[in-house]
C-alpha cells in the first residue's frame, strides 16, 4: 500500500490482542483480517478466556498466532493478559466477532508516527447485520447505514507508554471497561486523535448485548461516571 512508504523505515512492532470467549463462529474471519493488513512487524495474541468450543483449534490453524489460555474472567482480564505478554510499542485490539479493513493498522501507525505527542487514536466503525438476524433494540437504524465515530477497543490503537501511564483495564467491569479506560486517559490529559476513516467493521449478530447485559452496562456507566467525578474532586482538593 502506498501509505506504508510514509511510515518511518524502522516501524514499531504492533501487538494485536484478540480476546475471545466461545467465538468459533467468527474468529477465523477476524484473524484473517489481521493478516490482510499488510503491516509489519506484527504479533498477534488470541487470549482464550475459558472457551468451551473449538476456539483453540481455530487459533492453531494460524501458525503465526500466539494462543494464551485463561480461566473465564471476562474481557478486561483477557485484554490485560494480552498486554502483559506482548512486546509491541503499539497495542491494538480486535474482538473475535468483528474484523478490520485492510489498511487499518497502517493508517493508525502512520498517524502516531507523524504525531509523537498523541498517545492514542480512535476512528469510525461501520456496523453490519448478520444475515437472518433481527436488529437489536439498542442499535439505531442509522448505525447500519453510515459510519459512526466510535470509542471502543476495536477502534483503539495506543502506545504502550500510554497504558504505562493510564494503567490497564479495570477488571471489576464485565462491560463498559473500555469507556472507563478512556475516561481515565482523558483525566490524565493524554492527547488523542480520531481518524476519519472506517477502521472497524462491527458485526451485529443478536448476541452482542442481551437485555441483562444492557442493564449491567447502564449500571456500570453510571458507576464509572461517579468514580470519575470523585477522582476529579479529590484532585481539586
Amino acid at each position: 500500500m502506498s501509505e506504508q512508504s510514509d511510515i518511518s523505515p524502522d516501524r514499531p512492532l504492533v501487538s494485536v490482542i484478540v480476546p475471545v470467549y466461545n467465538g468459533e463462529r467468527f474468529l477465523h474471519a477476524a484473524l484473517q483480517s489481521i493478516f490482510e493488513q499488510g503491516y509489519y512487524p506484527l504479533e498477534v495474541f488470541v487470549v482464550n478466556d475459558g472457551s468451551t468450543d473449538n476456539t483453540a483449534a481455530i487459533v492453531k490453524s494460524f501458525p503465526n498466532v500466539n494462543h494464551v489460555s485463561l480461566e473465564h474472567h471476562g474481557v478486561a482480564a483477557a485484554r490485560n493478559k494480552g498486554i502483559a505478554v506482548s512486546r509491541g510499542e503499539i497495542i491494538s485490539f480486535l474482538d473475535a466477532d468483528d474484523f478490520w479493513p485492510c489498511d487499518r493498522l497502517t493508517l493508525a501507525v502512520m498517524y502516531l508516527d507523524q504525531h509523537p505527542e498523541v498517545g492514542y487514536v480512535l476512528g469510525k466503525q461501520m456496523m453490519f447485520l448478520e444475515p437472518c438476524c433481527d436488529v437489536p433494540p439498542w442499535v439505531k437504524a442509522e448505525w447500519l447505514v453510515e459510519p459512526q465515530d466510535a470509542s471502543n477497543t476495536g477502534v483503539l490503537v495506543a502506545r504502550r507508554s500510554t497504558f504505562d501511564r493510564v494503567g490497564l483495564f479495570n477488571e471489576d467491569y464485565r462491560s463498559g471497561e473500555d469507556t472507563e479506560w478512556l475516561i481515565r486517559a482523558s483525566e490524565d490529559g493524554i492527547p488523542k486523535a480520531r481518524l476519519q476513516e472506517v477502521v472497524l467493521y462491527r458485526r451485529i449478530h443478536g448476541k452482542n448485548l442481551s437485555g441483562g447485559m444492557i442493564q449491567m452496562l447502564k449500571g456500570n456507566l453510571l458507576k464509572i461516571a461517579r468514580e470519575s467525578v470523585r477522582r476529579q474532586q479529590e484532585k481539586g482538593r
